[in-house]
């Protein structure tokens, strides 16, 4: 039986910067809200997920069955339905069959900046043609379009836009990273089952290149790749996704 204990992430080095929604050519979403700082559980620190125990249940043998409904783990991301209008400029109003999930970091580092304000500016057509589905933060998570239609958040008119749901984590001071990573890995895990993908379809942003840049591949999330590239923290969040898609699924 899943013990009813979250799962916790290394809170990683936050770097310097004003973008936002990791785009090619990023505007800025200010805010003056203040936050206070957060402090994460004490413990060992790991690349990616960090049980509370080596021995809880969360290994690869859990099979024994659905521990978790996928309500009670949507309720436990906190959705606020916030969607853009129909005439906004994000709004692509194209069909989309989601095939990927993609996950990026917002590079957004101005005071305040949560998944609220990034739901306003994209409301207000601050972020000019810029889309995604969902901004995570510690809180909650907003969504901002249908997971049926397509946003313009990875890849211009590539796959990554016409296939994938994007889902943003929020970086601004005072944010708990590992809770937006936890937050995230849930909803991309019941996103998963309700769509019905394998966990190996969460994708980050860097897997979709866009053509005439250069890297191609974007450095996003930054602070689940190394040197640039998916690797052990990477596999680390896709492990928490597991986990969780397997309490709803039991396989």
């Amino acid at each position: 039986m899943m013990r009813n204990k979250s799962l916790w992430f290394s809170l990683l080095g936050l770097g310097v910067g004003l973008f936002v929604a990791c785009s090619a050519d990023p505007p800025i979403v200010e805010s003056t809200r203040h936050y206070s700082s957060y402090r994460t559980p004490s413990g060992n620190a790991y690349s990616g997920i960090q049980n509370q125990s080596q021995n809880s249940g969360y290994g690869t043998s859990y099979n024994t069955g659905p521990t978790l409904s996928a309500s009670t783990i949507l309720s436990q991301v906190n959705v606020k339905r916030d969607l853009l209008p129909y005439g906004a400029r994000g709004r692509s109003r194209k069909s989309m069959n989601p095939q990927y999930i993609t996950i990026h970091s917002t590079q957004n580092w101005s005071e305040g900046a949560d998944a609220n304000r990034h739901s306003l500016a994209l409301k207000r057509g601050a972020l000019g043609r810029l889309s995604w589905h969902y901004t995570t933060d510690e809180y909650r998570a907003v969504q901002h379009l249908p997971t049926t239609e397509q946003g313009n958040h990875a890849d211009y008119d590539g796959p990554g836009n016409r296939y994938s749901i994007g889902i943003e984590m929020c970086e601004h001071p005072g944010n708990s990273r590992s809770a937006t990573l936890e937050r995230t890995a849930k909803l991309a895990a019941w996103l998963c089952v309700k769509h019905n993908l394998s966990v190996s379809k969460v994708v980050p942003h860097y897997k979709w290149p866009r053509h005439g840049k250069k890297p191609p591949n974007k450095n996003c999330p930054h602070f689940l790749l190394e040197n640039g590239r998916p690797g052990a923290k990477w596999q680390g969040f896709l492990r928490a996704v597991g986990v969780y898609h397997r309490a709803m699924t039991g396989r």
